[in-house]
């Protein structure tokens, strides 16, 4: 070959690659700013509550379900449509919550916003989900492939980031009072956001979350469609299907329950517990929530180094007896809280779930190395969408759970059933990847 050419392949190699690069950041970042979006509900129903809206609690904790329902269901979604979109599924995703977006600031600057239009923005604000199944796809190794692959932890991290930028976001944007900006909300309670105390009687201004969004998303679907034209169309890729992995691979079906019991509780209560503890303790916890997904970023990673010395499975064990203990704890403060002078028992509770996070999230790290020794590495990232769908919906279920028992005054029920669940896990965890003869000793 001759200088030129070879001057021109590898002029040919750094402009695909580069232009891939351009791609993959899109890609990340429509799903950072689509699953923030989605997240935002858990500190929205907050504000509703605090203010002149006049929902009840399983009115606002519903609300919470149907937001974690539509994050579920588009995630899936997502896993339909991502062969069929390909390169410019950015560039539709962010026009679509760029749409979404627009409709949010349209009705919350409403005089009269309804629970049925309220209902309605939470079913599609999990729209931006359905970027997790391209995201995953950024963790696979083509052979020939130009691509560098992506860490699947990074792309699970970005969940965990998501709903802590936006209980750090939605409160600090909401009590913000810029010129020109009206709301018929108003605070009956105080509030606040990490920075600043806001007291009764200010304006919640929702629709501000949805107007910085939207330039987000304006600036994200101009560049995606940008890239879609210009980057090279991917070559033929190898299909894995989960329909055959769930036939024919029990394992699949077993590193789900561990998923959703470690990531489907992280998630789950991250999403209900800034409104659980607005309704049974009645603080301004918004300038404390964002400590949940917070100490979930941290742990995630420990818990992913702690199960590359000891094996995936023995951190999972004892992060499953671990969440047992801290559920134990926090149901039982719950209760006291219901009977009792609510104040005495918060700071032992908001502790007592933290630990609860903590040990999900570290869990959640275990059961990925696990994954990763249980299964090739082709077949890993289709396992973890999968699996990751599952665990989506620990944000439908708990929010229902909470709704139910906030009518009955019973919140503290709903921790009996998740130590049942986390009991389970053990007995799993325990009898299929802990045996000394099992086929995954101790991965």
């Amino acid at each position: 070959m001759d200088k030129a050419s070879a001057t021109n392949t590898l002029s040919d190699v750094q402009g695909n690659l580069g232009s891939h690069a351009v791609l993959r950041w899109l890609t990340l970042s429509v799903l950072l700013l689509g699953v923030t979006f989605w997240a935002s509900w858990s500190v929205i129903v907050v504000l509703l509550a605090k203010s002149n809206a006049n929902l009840t609690p399983s009115q606002l904790m519903s609300l919470v379900a149907i937001a974690g329902a539509s994050g579920a269901l588009s995630r899936l979604l997502g896993t339909l449509v991502v062969n069929q979109l390909g390169r410019w599924m950015p560039a539709v995703i962010a026009t679509i919550m760029l749409l979404v977006s627009i409709d949010s600031f349209v009705q919350f600057s409403d005089t009269n916003i309804t629970y049925p239009v309220l209902a309605l923005l939470a079913a599609l604000s999990g729209i931006g989900c359905t970027m997790f199944a391209p995201a995953f796809d950024l963790t696979r190794q083509y052979k020939g492939s130009l691509n560098l692959p992506l860490s699947m932890s990074v792309v699970i991290g970005m969940t965990i980031f998501s709903l802590f930028l936006a209980q750090l976001a939605v409160p600090l944007l909401a009590t913000w009072q810029p010129d020109g900006m009206e709301s018929s909300l108003v605070l009956q309670r105080s509030s606040g956001n990490f920075f600043a105390r806001v007291d009764a009687g200010e304006p919640i201004l929702l629709n501000s979350f949805s107007c910085v969004w939207a330039v987000l998303f304006t600036f994200t679907a101009i560049v995606s469609v940008g890239a879609a034209l210009f980057v090279p169309k991917k070559q033929s890729l190898p299909k894995v299907t989960i329909r055959k992995l769930l036939t024919q691979n029990g394992h699949v079906w077993y590193c789900s329950i561990l998923y959703n019991m470690t990531f489907g509780s992280f998630i789950g209560f991250a999403m209900a517990l800034p409104l659980l503890l607005e309704f049974v303790f009645g603080y301004s916890t918004l300038i404390l929530v964002w400590m949940g997904p917070f100490v979930a970023l941290l742990a995630r990673p420990f818990g992913r180094w702690l199960a590359g010395i000891f094996g995936g499975a023995l951190v999972t064990q004892i992060s499953l007896l671990l969440m047992m203990v801290f559920g134990a704890v926090a149901g039982r403060y719950m209760y006291f809280a219901q009977h009792g002078p609510t104040e005495i028992y918060f700071e032992p509770f908001f502790i007592s779930m933290l630990g609860l996070i903590f040990t999900s999230a570290l869990g959640n790290g275990s059961v990925v190395v696990t994954m990763r020794k249980v299964f090739p590495r082709t077949y890993t990232h289709r396992v973890l969408i999968w699996a990751g769908t599952i665990a989506m919906l620990g944000a439908v279920y708990l929010p229902l759970r909470f709704a139910w028992a906030l009518k009955s005054q019973s919140t503290d029920t709903v921790y009996i059933d998740f130590i049942v669940f986390y009991v389970i896990g053990l007995l799993l965890n325990g009898f299929i990847y802990l045996r000394r003869h099992g086929q995954f000793y101790n991965p």
